[in-house]
């Protein structure tokens, strides 16, 4: 039952292991498609989690796909999954500190953060860093909930789509997260895309508008 149910902690793996495995996978797989990275790019995923997000992007051609995460426990289960999956590609895993990340600037020609930046007590230093480690031209993709997200919201959202169990519960507590954090409008989302360096910035919504993608590319001399 979902009331017994603890809300989890950032470093709860098995909490977002399951998320990973239901609905946020599916968003994770929309994500992808949206970010549309070509055959043969070198990728980063920030606040990786059980890292399924670069395992989607090895699956899609991605040459280097490296998934990077705070918690060592969150980067063992993401190797372990991996490890698990048929296939010859592999992603990498690296311990680091979103807001401090061990790579060369321009280091890649994509960089992706999916449901990090509004956790951030900054959301703009954390972007700074993906626009940093990608190369001129390349993406910058990222994903947060839109400022209607709630609990209410969520709740609500829940109700119409028949959502029981761990689905309903991650959601809603989605829309706990979302409350006590930043929410952006899709326009505040593009603000600050364009204010960090990036060019032919563009959005889409998911979940009945309360979850936005973000999309553009690093300009030169950013």
């Amino acid at each position: 039952m979902v009331e017994t149910m603890d809300f989890p902690g950032p470093a709860d793996v098995a909490y977002f292991t399951q998320a990973q495995a239901s609905g946020w996978g599916d968003m994770l797989r929309s994500f992808v498609k949206f970010l549309a990275p070509p055959p043969g790019a070198r990728g980063l995923d920030i606040g990786t989690g059980p890292g399924l997000l670069p395992r989607l992007l090895v699956k899609t051609g991605a040459r280097l796909a490296v998934g990077c995460d705070d918690a060592p426990a969150m980067l063992r289960r993401a190797a372990e999954l991996a490890g698990n999956e048929a296939g010859s590609g592999r992603p990498v895993w690296a311990r680091a500190d979103a807001l401090h990340l061990p790579f060369a600037r321009e280091s890649f020609d994509f960089a992706v953060a999916t449901n990090l930046l509004f956790l951030l007590a900054d959301p703009g230093a954390g972007l700074a860093q993906l626009v940093h480690v990608t190369r001129p031209g390349g993406v910058v993709t990222f994903a947060n909930p839109d400022e209607a997200m709630s609990v209410a919201a969520a709740e609500a959202f829940a109700d119409r789509r028949g959502l029981t169990g761990f689905d309903r519960f991650s959601f809603v507590n989605y829309g706990r997260l979302a409350e006590a954090h930043h929410r952006l409008s899709a326009p505040d989302w593009v603000a600050l895309a364009t204010s960090a360096g990036l060019t032919d910035v563009r959005t889409e919504t998911r979940a009945e508008g309360l979850v936005v993608f973000v999309r553009g590319l690093k300009q030169a001399g950013a």
